[in-house]
This record gives structure tokens, C-alpha cells and sequence, in this order.
């Protein structure tokens, strides 16, 4: 399919990234800005893309993909307070005062990049997303919404509880809003939960030897994930029904090939 793509992120992608993806559309957001700074802008993108001149009622989206995420683990409380005192810079320093400084920021970063993204996704989907109709086919044709959430998190996450409550909160989120947003307009919400994906970054965390290291056969492939969404983007009747989570287990090869499973999972 001839997709036009939006992308929005409060990095600038670069040419290459917008070159390989087909990227018609940009959209900065404020790094360091509220949920609702971060809605705003989200919003006044979309809508000046959709409909520069022209009744933004009739503009609509067919999908929004939310994937943006992060992870942090908890602040170690034995090994924060050895390197506090090793440091004589700090002697006048509270230790418990700033461990609780520390693991409080870590919990509210991973709140701003995990949750409050898919909050503003929502509100767009809210607006935007293209609502129950058929297409030229005769085919159901309805917009989707698609968060990125995790598997870990469906289950208690000690060590990474920043990490976890974000995911599962964005969980809820999706659950809560799915169905909602089906009686409202028609649209399908579905949360896709990898265990880890494998990117860059994920690698680097791992360490290991490369492909030859097992933990690697256990990560997703995104492409696998995003051949998933472009299938229910395509095709409505494949979706799972809205408020779904939906679990995606690696079937990976040592030789780099394989495959991803899709397991629903509430």
C-alpha cells in the first residue's frame, strides 16, 4: 500500500531515517514538556498535515503506531550509597535524601517516555482516527490504534518497578481506552508486548558475542511486529478485538532467520 507516513519524536530523525521510511511529515515534540504540552503538539502536527486549508473534520488517519518506550532500572540502594561515600565532595550530602531523589526521577522518566506518549497518542486517536466504513471493496475499514507495551510488565517487575508500573499503566490505558473508543467511532486499539526488541541499544545492554549468543534468538525483530500491524491495517478482520494485549514471542533461528508469534493475552 501507498502509505504517507507522519513521524513525531522530540529527537530529529535523520535524512536517512526519513528517506527509508517514506516520511512525508515531521512533527518536533517538546522534550522536556508535560503530557499535555506533549498532546498539544502532537495535535496542532497532525491537524496543520491533515488539513492546512481546508475542514479539518474531514481529515482522518488510518493508523497510529506508538513506539515510543525506554528502560531504566531501579536505583540500587547498597550500591548508591558506597558511591556516595566514597565521593568527599558529597560528605555534607543527605544519602537518603537523594536516593530518594534519584529513584523518584527515575520512576518519573520512565512515566514520560513510556506512558505519557501513548496518553497523547490516545487523544489524537481520539480525533483523527478514521472511524467505521466500508472501502471500495465492501470492506469493514476502520482506523487502529497500536501501542508498544511489554510482556514483563504483566506480571510484578522488582529491580525495574519504574519500568514496570509505566508499562503497565500504558496497559490499562489501552484496555480502558479500546473499548471505549470502539463504541465511539469504530476504531480498533491493540497492545503489542514484545519481551525485548531487539535494536542497537538492546544489544549493547546485553552484551554477548553477537548472533551466536542465544539471548539474541529470544528478542522480536521490529520488522516482525511492524509486518503484524500493517497486516490489521490492511486487513481489519485480522485484528484482535479492541482493548486487546497481545503477546509476541521471537522464533528465531542462530542464523538470524525465524519468525515472531502473536499470543493474546487479555
Amino acid at each position: 500500500m501507498n502509505w504517507n507516513v507522519i513521524g513525531a519524536d522530540v529527537l530529529d530523525p535523520s535524512e536517512d531515517i526519513v528517506e527509508k521510511k517514506g516520511m512525508k511529515e515531521y512533527i518536533p515534540l517538546p522534550l522536556d514538556g508535560s503530557v499535555a504540552d506533549l498532546s498539544v503538539a502532537l495535535y496542532r502536527g497532525v491537524s496543520n498535515y491533515l488539513s492546512p486549508n481546508s475542514n479539518k473534520k474531514s481529515a482522518s488517519l488510518d493508523a497510529i503506531v506508538c513506539a515510543s518506550g525506554g528502560w531504566m532500572g531501579d536505583v540500587d540502594k547498597f550500591d548508591f550509597q558506597h558511591a556516595m561515600e566514597d565521593n568527599e565532595l558529597l560528605e555534607d550530602i543527605d544519602l537518603e535524601e537523594e536516593y530518594i531523589r534519584e529513584s523518584s526521577e527515575v520512576c518519573e522518566h520512565m512515566m514520560n517516555v513510556n506512558y505519557y506518549p501513548i496518553v497523547a497518542g490516545g487523544m489524537i486517536g481520539q480525533r483523527f482516527l478514521k472511524g467505521s466504513g466500508l472501502d471500495h471493496g465492501g470492506n469493514l475499514n476502520n482506523g487502529l490504534f497500536v501501542i508498544i507495551g511489554a510482556s514483563a510488565a504483566l506480571s510484578p517487575t522488582p529491580g525495574m518497578m519504574g519500568y514496570g508500573a509505566a508499562k503497565a499503566a500504558s496497559h490499562h490505558y489501552l484496555q480502558s481506552y479500546g473499548p471505549s473508543a470502539s463504541e465511539e467511532n469504530g476504531s480498533t486499539s491493540v497492545g503489542v508486548l514484545p519481551l525485548m526488541l531487539d535494536t542497537p541499544a538492546n544489544r549493547a545492554m546485553l552484551g554477548g558475542d553477537g548472533n551466536d549468543d542465544d539471548r539474541y534468538s529470544k528478542m522480536v525483530k521490529p520488522i516482525h511486529i511492524a509486518n503484524e500491524i500493517g497486516e490489521w491495517i490492511k486487513n481489519p478482520h485480522l485484528r484482535p478485538h479492541s482493548g486487546s494485549l497481545v503477546k509476541v514471542m521471537a522464533k528465531n533461528r542462530m542464523d538470524g532467520s525465524g519468525g515472531a508469534a502473536f499470543h493474546l493475552v487479555r
